[in-house]
């Protein structure tokens, strides 16, 4: 009895935990994670439009562009994969991470491709892509911040899991269980004997 009144107390404080502790409905959380997905089409379709093929075969430019093009692409798509998972399980800090440093490796490769874009094809387009990289920090903030409440609640839900398992550890080195009376075919052959 003990260990399902722990296991429903645990329950409990961990959903109390998610409204109370300063942690993002998860209504806003969709919303925050909506507003990426969005960005990220619009990066996408910033780095598809440039003519960094372009800048490499007639321009002598460095093989990085494209490469750094490539990831630019490949982080878009892994960022939107990332955050359908963390709408469908908001809880999880793993997913909240993941999708924070994505989007860090995205605005940082962003920015060394829009150097490029400045010195290749034309300064307008390099500070509309430094522009998309600004446009974002609202909403990389709130997942900061989302990133941070979410592990402090992981660390006081570990800690209420500890204290309660080392209570129930404690009640069961003071009132150690009785046996277990025996029932069924097992009593019926003993009372044979």
């Amino acid at each position: 009895m003990p260990v399902r009144r722990t296991i429903a107390v645990f329950l409990l404080l961990g959903g109390v935990a998610m409204g109370q502790n300063g942690i993002a409905p998860i209504w806003d959380v969709k919303a925050m994670l909506g507003q990426l997905t969005e960005h990220a089409d619009r990066y996408r379709t910033a780095v598809d439009k440039l003519a960094v093929v372009e800048w490499v075969n007639q321009k002598q430019a460095s093989q990085t562009y494209l490469k750094q093009q490539e990831v630019v692409l490949a982080e878009v798509g892994h960022l939107k994969t990332v955050a359908e998972r963390l709408s469908k399980a908001p809880e999880k800090l793993s997913l909240a991470l993941d999708i924070y440093f994505r989007l860090q490796a995205l605005e940082s490769v962003t920015a060394a491709l829009a150097e490029g874009v400045s010195r290749y094809e034309s300064a307008d387009k390099a500070a509309s892509l430094n522009q998309l990289v600004s446009d974002n920090t609202s909403t990389r903030m709130k997942l900061r911040q989302y990133v941070m409440d979410l592990s402090v609640n992981k660390e006081q839900e570990y800690q209420i899991a500890e204290r309660e398992a080392q209570r129930c550890q404690a009640e069961l080195n003071r009132n150690p269980l009785a046996p277990v009376p025996i029932t069924g075919p097992r009593k019926k052959q003993q009372e044979k004997k």
